[in-house]
């Protein structure tokens, strides 16, 4: 049953890359490496079939509707104030050849030197998605060049996924930029969503002509992005290489190093591989840097490059910073801006290039320097700065349960010792929900995904609740789940997901943690702290919290198809606990 389960998730999610994911027309060659194939059909037969289906042929994937309306944006924008030249190759240090948009103002006066900004695609996309934001930017004054990364479009090469020629490239296209076009080299910026942020991040680090970034839904630790708390991400992981073989021409080593994080295999090579294409490894060059500024973007809901790992990030970089925190899936916050419409983040963007690049006082910098936005949809709070003075470490106590009665959240510390046992082999009613469709659901519907906490199988779960709340608690940040594990095979899946439950027992998803061993001895005792992905929200007073503990999540990959016996022990010392970042 959950085979059958998981080969319907990678199937939607290949339909969902191929219908919804790509905003207009992405045309790339696919290679036809039987390699890489094999690897992936180890994973899941259909993904290697659609690869497969893909090999050896020029495609063009259409999301029309989407294309149509950024095509009408683009021709609204084009008013002649800007020249747009998308026949542009530039050679890279290795001869690899790069396709570019430029955009500039139009009659600019012989000897001006104009502020820049690169722009840089998002994985399985290419140099035509900012073309609505560019032409914005070069009616305000900045010449703007848009390039599709090695690898993907009409660029050559393999996908390096922001490694060391994809910080090469950068440096290139900033060669061709200063000799081609009158850039003011002191005034240069980057921006980017996705996997264009994650280059912007770590381009603005390394790259001492860059001045400020601004990065849309990136990463700072992309190992802890695929494999945080040793959990191989799968339905993201699977959507990422499944479409870079779609759109792009992968180096066979991304698919190699997603197949030995789900097989626990070679992780230390896995490791360095993520650190060199992770920002907060530069973060020391940045911070060292003189008059360099970073924004960064990101969505609550993002199960890809989720905000803990970001928020952490964040908190290293010294420089002059500003950090969004919204409502959302993966890039969904950023998505309407690339359609030329005024959005949150988006219009911070345009003020912080307008500020960093123009010297224009606008206000940007009087503005709290910290925005959350509260789940579904809710008002933003803000802060001076992250770790906010006004946040603090709110920990609870978790009791075991009785025979009849749910385990206990309380604010006094538990004086029982005892064992409590559940069984691997089955998922139950606590779970993110449907992989993508529930995310949007709840992120950009207000549709949140629901339970009743009653009906949660005691043989495979564990479920704890507070009593009515009299105060609203208002969180902001991360939780974490601590305490002590054991597993009959040395092995488990941990999952711990936290419930806002009302009056009428609807017990409402707020927020998730994972978190896997799989190289203990049998029924070895380990403490283990999973760190929930951060939110803002508040419950409401009369309303009570509840976590549910079980050993499966669709989104996740198990480190063994056995059935084992989870131990999560009670005891006087250490307690086991909840700890909420909260106001």
């Amino acid at each position: 049953m959950r085979k059958t389960y998981r080969t319907l998730v990678m199937r939607l999610c290949i339909l969902t890359m191929t219908m919804g994911v790509f905003f207009y027309s992405c045309k790339s060659e696919s290679p036809n490496n039987a390699e890489a194939a094999a690897l992936l059909a180890s994973l899941d037969p259909s993904l290697a079939q659609a690869i497969g289906n893909q090999s050896g042929t020029t495609g063009t994937l259409r999301a029309a509707d989407t294309e149509s309306d950024i095509q009408a944006a683009f021709a609204q924008e084009n008013d002649g104030s800007f020249t747009f030249d998308n026949t542009i190759k530039v050679n890279a240090f290795d001869g690899v050849s790069l396709e570019v948009n430029l955009f500039k103002p139009a009659n600019i006066p012989s000897g001006t030197k104009l502020p820049a900004i690169v722009f840089v695609n998002s994985w399985a996309l290419n140099k035509y998605e900012y073309i609505v934001p560019a032409a914005k930017l070069a009616k305000k004054g900045y010449i703007v060049l848009c390039y599709s990364t090695r690898g993907f479009g009409a660029s050559g090469g393999l996908i390096d996924t922001a490694g060391p020629k994809d910080r090469a490239d950068l440096s290139s296209i900033l060669d061709w930029l200063l000799a081609n076009t009158p850039t003011d080299i002191a005034n240069i910026g980057i921006s980017g969503v996705s996997y264009g942020a994650g280059i912007s991040l770590t381009g603005v680090s390394t790259e001492p002509r860059i001045k400020t970034a601004v990065a849309m839904s990136g990463w700072g630790d992309l190992k802890r992005s695929l494999y945080g708390n040793d959990t191989p991400r799968l339905v993201w992981g699977l959507i990422l290489v499944a479409s870079s073989y779609i759109t792009g021409r992968p180096d066979p080593i991304v698919a190699q190093n997603f197949a030995s994080l789900i097989q626990h295999t070679n992780i230390d090579f896995v490791t360095s591989w993520a650190a060199d294409r992770s920002p907060q490894t530069y973060v020391g060059q940045l911070n060292a840097s003189s008059g360099k500024s970073v924004m960064i973007s990101n969505n609550f809901e993002d199960f890809l490059f989720n905000p803990n790992g970001i928020l952490d990030y964040y908190t290293q970089i010294t420089v002059p910073k500003k950090l969004l925190m919204n409502e959302g899936i993966h890039a969904s916050a950023e998505a309407t801006g690339l359609l030329g419409i005024s959005n949150f983040v988006w219009d911070n963007a345009y003020d912080w290039f307008d500020y960093w690049l123009k010297g224009v006082n606008n206000g940007i910098m009087a503005k709290p320097q910290v925005t959350l936005q509260t789940r579904f949809n809710g008002p933003r709070v803000t802060y001076p700065s992250w770790p906010a003075p006004t946040v603090g470490n709110k920990t609870y106590y978790l009791k075991p349960r009785g025979l009849f009665t749910n385990g206990e959240i309380s604010t006094s510390q538990n004086t029982t010792v005892t064992n409590t046992t559940i069984l691997s082999g089955a998922d139950t009613v606590a779970t993110t929900g449907f992989p993508l469709l529930s995310d949007i659901l709840s992120a950009q519907v207000g549709i949140p995904t629901t339970t009743n906490l009653f009906f949660e199988s005691r043989v495979n779960g564990i479920v704890y609740q507070s009593s009515a709340l009299s105060s609203a608690l208002k969180i902001r940040g991360k939780m974490f789940w601590n305490g002590r594990i054991s597993s009959t095979l040395g092995k488990a899946n941990i999952n711990v997901y936290f419930y806002d439950v009302a009056k009428s027992g609807t017990a409402t998803l707020i927020t998730h943690g994972t978190y896997t061993i799989f190289d203990a001895a049998a029924n070895e005792a380990r403490d283990i702290s999973i760190d929930l992905n951060a939110v803002a929200y508040d419950v409401p007073a009369g309303d009570s919290i509840a976590i549910a503990i079980d050993t499966y999540d669709v989104l996740y990959s198990v480190p063994t198809t056995l059935i084992y016996g989870l131990d999560v022990k009670h005891l006087k010392s250490p307690q086991t606990t909840l700890v909420i970042q909260s106001e």
